[in-house]
C-alpha cells in the first residue's frame, strides 16, 4: 500500500477569494476550504454556490483538497461541494459513529449523482467534545471513507471550558488518545491546532519546524495550517532529513553485511542493528521516497499551471 502523504493541510475560508485563487501556489500537500468558523452565516449561501469552482481552483497545484462542513448543515455543504476534484470532507464535532456513518450515506448519494467513483470521497471527522474523544475508537472506524482524523484543540477547550497555555498542555491525554488508536485502526491522526494561540509574525521558520517536530514526534502524521507561511516549516518537519536518510542507508547496508556472514545483529555507530532497527530504516527510507515523490507531484502541477497561468494572463 502507497504511503499516504499529508504533511501540511492550509486552510483557506471560503468566502476569501483572493487567498482561493491564490491558494495552490503555496506548496501545502492538502488545502481545506473552509465553510464553518472562517465564514459569516449569512455568506455561506453564496460561499456555497462558488465552491465546486473554488475546489477545481485550490486544486491546480496537487494538493488534496477538502471542505469543512457546518456540523448543522451537512448535506447541503457535502451537496455543493462533491465532485471528482474532491478529496475529502472535514466533518465537525463528530461525537458518536452515528454522525460519521450519516455522512458517509450522504456521500453515496451525492457521488452517485455526479458521477463520482463510489467511496473515493474520504471524511475526516474533528472532534472537538469529551464525548468526541471517548468516542474516538468507534468513530475512526466508522466508515472506510476515514483515513484521517483530527481534535479541534480550539472547540475542545470551549467544551471543557479551559484556557489552554504554554504553561500548561491540558491535552496530552486526548492528543494520545487520538494517535494511539488511530495508529491502530490505520488512520492517520492529524494536529488541528494553532501553536499556544501564537500569531504568525512572531513565529520564526526555525520555531515553527520546532513545534511541527515536536508535534510529529507525539505520533501525528501531518498538521492543519492556519497560515500559509507554516507550509514549509511544517513540510520540512515532516519529512526525513537528508542525515537521517544517510544514516538509515547505511544502518541497511551494515545489516545486511551481518545477515550475509550469518548473525542478525551488529554494531554501528555506537549501537547494535538487529531486526527492529532494520525494520525501522525500511519504514524511514520509504517515508523519503514518498514525499520526495509528494513533492515532484506538486511540483509538476504547479509548474503546468503555471504555464496555463501565463496564457492565459500573459506578463506585463
Amino acid at each position: 500500500m502507497s504511503i499516504l502523504v499529508r504533511r501540511s493541510n492550509l486552510i483557506i475560508p471560503a468566502n476569501q477569494l483572493r487567498m482561493i485563487r491564490w491558494g495552490w501556489k503555496h506548496n501545502a500537500d492538502a488545502v481545506t476550504i473552509d465553510l464553518q468558523d472562517g465564514v459569516p452565516a449569512n455568506e455561506v449561501h453564496l460561499a456555497r454556490k462558488m465552491l465546486r469552482q473554488a475546489v477545481a481552483q485550490v486544486g491546480k497545484g496537487g494538493a488534496h483538497v477538502f471542505v469543512r462542513v457546518n456540523a448543522n448543515s451537512v448535506y447541503a455543504d457535502c451537496a455543493a461541494a462533491v465532485s471528482s476534484n474532491l478529496t475529502g470532507i472535514i466533518l465537525p464535532g463528530v461525537e458518536s459513529a452515528d454522525q460519521v456513518a450519516d455522512a458517509d450515506a450522504i456521500l453515496s448519494e451525492l457521488e452517485r449523482q455526479r458521477g463520482v467513483t463510489a467511496g473515493a470521497t474520504e471524511l475526516a471527522p474533528a472532534v472537538e467534545t469529551a464525548a468526541g474523544v471517548w468516542h474516538i475508537r468507534d468513530i475512526i472506524t466508522a466508515s472506510p471513507r476515514v483515513r484521517q482524523a483530527g481534535i479541534d484543540e480550539a472547540g475542545l477547550s470551549a467544551s471543557l471550558g479551559i484556557t489552554q497555555t504554554a504553561e500548561l498542555d491540558p491535552f496530552v491525554y486526548a492528543r494520545g488518545r487520538l494517535c494511539i488508536e488511530a495508529t491502530a485502526a490505520g488512520v492517520q491522526p492529524v494536529a488541528v491546532t494553532d501553536p499556544m494561540g501564537s500569531g504568525v509574525d512572531h513565529l520564526s521558520h526555525e520555531t515553527m519546524v520546532k513545534i511541527a517536530s515536536d508535534t510529529r514526534n507525539l505520533g501525528f502524521k501531518g498538521m492543519v495550517c492556519g497560515h500559509p507561511r507554516w507550509v514549509e516549516a511544517i513540510n520540512e518537519a515532516f519529512t526525513p532529513t537528508e542525515s537521517l536518510v544517510e544514516y538509515y542507508t547505511q544502518v541497511r547496508e551494515v545489516f545486511a553485511q551481518a545477515l550475509a556472514a550469518g548473525t542478525a545483529a551488529a554494531p554501528f555507530a555506537g549501537r547494535m542493528i538487529d531486526v527492529p532497527v532494520d525494520e525501522w530504516a525500511k519504514d524511514v527510507l520509504a517515508m523519503s521516497a514518498a514525499c520526495a515523490a509528494r513533492d515532484a507531484e506538486k511540483q509538476a502541477a504547479r509548474s503546468a499551471a503555471d504555464v496555463w497561468s501565463n496564457l492565459l494572463i500573459p506578463a506585463e
